[in-house]
C-alpha cells in the first residue's frame, strides 16, 4: 500500500509501521478495537492490516484497486 500511495504524487499520506513503532501499534489498536469497521474482523480472529483512513472513514482491508476508485 505504501508504495502504491507513494507514486501518486498529488496524493499526501502518512504511513505507519506498526511492527516497528510502538506509538503506532497503540495507536491502531485503538482504532481497531472501537471503530466499527474491523467488528467482522475481530470476529474472524484478525488483526486488519492493511488499513486506510480518509476522512474519518475506516476501510480494512482494502485493495489498491478499491482505493484506486476511491481516490
Amino acid at each position: 500500500m505504501k508504495e502504491f500511495l507513494s507514486k501518486k504524487e498529488d496524493i499526501k499520506f502518512a504511513y505507519f509501521d506498526i511492527s516497528a513503532d510502538f506509538g503506532a501499534l497503540k495507536r491502531f489498536l485503538k482504532i481497531r478495537d472501537n471503530d466499527p469497521a474491523y467488528d467482522v474482523i475481530r470476529q474472524q480472529g484478525k488483526v486488519g492490516v492493511p488499513t486506510v483512513i480518509i476522512d474519518d472513514k475506516v476501510m480494512v482491508e482494502i485493495e489498491e484497486e478499491e482505493l484506486e476508485q476511491l481516490l
